[in-house]
């Protein structure tokens, strides 16, 4: 009867003295952490003092260039109308989503600058029988056109049509739901 006792007094035992073992090894060692601030020791142990590369700056010509055009797309769209659904204007161009429009007629003004031209999609993918509109914007004059559109969400699309980086162009686009006066 002692020699059972003995082995499971053994047997609970036997974690107990591993989980001390094991806590008793790991209070000697140091975590790291990066919430914390470090002792100036570890700091400067960890950290190098070589500063990394220069990041990269833009032609001061070409930035110039890309708000010129900038410029000239907004003057091209005009001045936002009260009933504009959304619209945008961008450097290398733009992709955002209508959430919940109503069915309907929408009239869209497209135009970029500093490139040849850029392309404007809007699309309902995801719904049957959704609007689909691919409109070839040639640069430097607004161009209008008009999309059937279901109820639901809708993605709109305008990229320039050169992967040429160096080009500073804009393009930019408004949507409106009913007609332009």
């Amino acid at each position: 009867m002692v020699a059972t006792g003995g082995r499971q007094t053994a047997r609970a035992a036997t974690p107990l003295i591993v989980l001390a073992l094991s806590v008793a090894a790991l209070s000697g060692c140091e975590v790291a952490d990066d919430v914390g601030s470090p002792s100036s020791e570890t700091a400067s142990s960890a950290r190098s003092t070589v500063p990394g590369p220069p990041l990269p700056t833009q032609d001061p010509e070409l930035a110039a260039r890309a708000v010129r055009n900038q410029a000239a797309v907004e003057h091209i769209l005009g001045t936002s109308p009260a009933a504009m659904v959304m619209g945008a204007s961008a450097g290398f161009g733009f992709r955002g989503s209508f959430k919940g429009l109503a069915e309907g007629t929408y009239y869209v003004t497209a135009a970029c600058t500093g490139t040849p031209s850029a392309l404007l999609t809007i699309s309902q993918d995801g719904r049957r029988d959704g609007g689909r509109l691919e409109l070839n914007v040639p640069c430097g004059r607004a161009v209008e056109a008009s999309v059937a559109l279901k109820s639901g969400p809708a993605t709109v699309q305008i990229v320039k049509n050169s992967t040429d980086p160096g080009l500073g162009a804009a393009v930019g686009f408004r949507v409106i739901r009913e007609p332009p006066p």
